[in-house]
């Protein structure tokens, strides 16, 4: 039960960054629900799983990454020393951490900066 409500906080707070936005990108209020539950379902996607998607970087050009948040893809030296536990930082809810299977390092982006998703593959649930 506590997953699921920090899960609530930071679909809502992800939802109020986004229609908060920023000069370029700002939505109503429906379709920042929509696209921060899409967002929440991405982050479950490369938590059970791995994706391949596109994004804006901050100099403008686009960034193609094959990318996961799997522990079981990612090397056992790369993993995160602790787990994040204050998810309602700002910071945390508009960025989503992934970690790059090509460059073998760990990467964000904005999700206001998001442009495609080409494909997650995901594992059974036998598997997490």
């Amino acid at each position: 039960m506590p997953n699921d409500i920090n899960k609530l906080r930071r679909l809502m707070r992800t939802a109020h960054v986004l229609q908060k936005g920023d000069d370029d990108h700002k939505f109503g209020q429906s379709i920042a629900l929509k696209q921060a539950w899409w967002f929440e379902s991405f982050r479950d996607a490369l938590a059970n799983g791995f994706a391949r998607f596109t994004y804006y970087k901050k100099d403008g050009t686009t960034r193609t990454a094959l990318g996961t948040r799997s522990s079981v893809l990612i090397p056992t030296d790369k993993l995160p020393k602790c787990p994040q536990d204050n998810e309602e930082r700002e910071d945390i809810v508009k960025a989503i951490p992934y970690f790059d299977l090509e460059k073998n390092e760990w990467r964000s982006f904005d999700v206001l900066n998001f442009n495609s998703l080409d494909r997650v593959w995901r594992f059974n649930n036998s598997q997490k």
